[in-house]
C-alpha cells in the first residue's frame, strides 16, 4: 500500500507526472490512498466569517465553527475536485468520506491547546482495503471522535498514521517545496537526531515542523520508505531512521 499526501495548495497544480504516477501503480495492484488537506481555501473561508488563522508549532488551532467549515470544505468540495481530476485521467476513486461511515476514529490531541483536533486512533483496516482494491482511497483529514462527532487531523499527521495503522509500504509527502531546506539547501536524507537538532535551532519552521514529525514517526512505525518532495519524478528528502 501507498499512503500520498497532497496539500490543498497543490491540487490544482499537480503535474501529468502525478497521475501517470498513481495510475502506473494502480494498474500494477498497488492499493493506494491519498489523503488531502484544504490549504488557503480554509483560511479564507474562516477569515471570512472572522475566525482569523492560528497555527500552534504549524498546526491549525480549530475551534467548533472551523471545524464545520473544515468539514464542509474537505469533504464535499476539496475531496470532489480532486476526485474529478483523477478521473479525468481515467483514474477511478472511492471518496472515503462520503460515505458517512466512521472508518476512521480519533480522539484529541490536546483540546485545551489546538481545540478540535485529533489523532487518529483506529482504522476499520477490512474496509479501506476493501475501498481501494481496483480504486485509488480518497481521504480527507476529517475523523470521527464518536458516531457523529468529528475532529480535525493535521493532513501530514493523518497520512503518517495512517501509514502506520495500515502498515504501508511507502509514504510520500507532497507539499509546495522540493523536501526539507536548511539554509537554502536541500537535505538529500534526514535522520531523527539530526530533524529534532534542525527543529531546536530552528531551522525547520512553521508547517514543515508537523510534516518533519509525522515522517519520522512513520519511519519508527515501521514504514520503509517515506519522502517528503513536491514532485514524484524529484528525489526530494527521504527520511531515514
Amino acid at each position: 500500500m501507498i499512503i500520498l499526501k497532497i496539500g490543498g495548495n497543490m491540487i490544482n497544480h499537480l503535474p501529468d507526472g502525478f497521475f501517470e504516477y498513481v495510475a502506473e501503480k494502480q494498474g500494477a495492484g498497488e492499493h493506494i490512498i491519498i489523503v488531502h488537506g484544504g490549504g488557503n481555501i480554509i483560511s479564507k473561508c474562516g477569515e471570512f466569517v472572522g475566525e482569523p488563522v492560528k497555527k500552534i508549532d504549524g498546526i491549525r488551532v480549530t475551534n467548533s465553527t472551523m471545524m464545520k467549515i473544515s468539514d464542509l470544505l474537505l469533504n464535499n468540495v476539496i475531496q470532489e475536485q480532486l476526485s474529478k481530476k483523477l478521473m479525468n485521467h481515467g483514474i477511478a476513486t472511492h471518496n472515503l468520506n462520503s460515505y458517512d461511515y466512521s472508518f476512521v476514529k480519533g480522539n484529541y490531541l490536546d483540546h485545551d491547546k489546538y481545540g478540535e483536533v485529533g489523532t487518529i486512533s483506529h482504522i476499520d483496516t477490512d474496509w479501506i482495503n476493501k475501498m481501494t482494491d481496483n480504486y485509488v482511497g480518497l481521504m480527507s483529514s476529517i475523523v470521527y471522535k464518536n458516531d457523529t462527532e468529528k475532529l480535525n487531523v493535521n493532513a501530514d499527521i493523518a497520512a503518517s498514521e495512517m501509514a502506520s495503522l495500515l502498515r504501508a509500504d511507502e509514504l510520500i509527502l507532497l507539499t509546495d517545496v522540493c523536501g526539507v531546506k536548511v539554509e537554502d539547501r536541500i537535505l538529500e536524507q534526514l535522520n531523527h537526531k539530526q530533524a529534532l537538532k534542525l527543529i531546536d535551532e530552528q531551522y525547520i519552521v512553521s508547517g514543515m515542523i508537523p510534516k518533519v514529525k509525522a515522517a519520522l514517526d512513520a519511519i519508527d512505525h515501521g514504514v520503509d520508505n517515506v519522502t517528503i518532495t513536491n514532485n514524484l519524478d524529484e528525489h526530494g528528502t527521504v527520511i531515514i531512521n
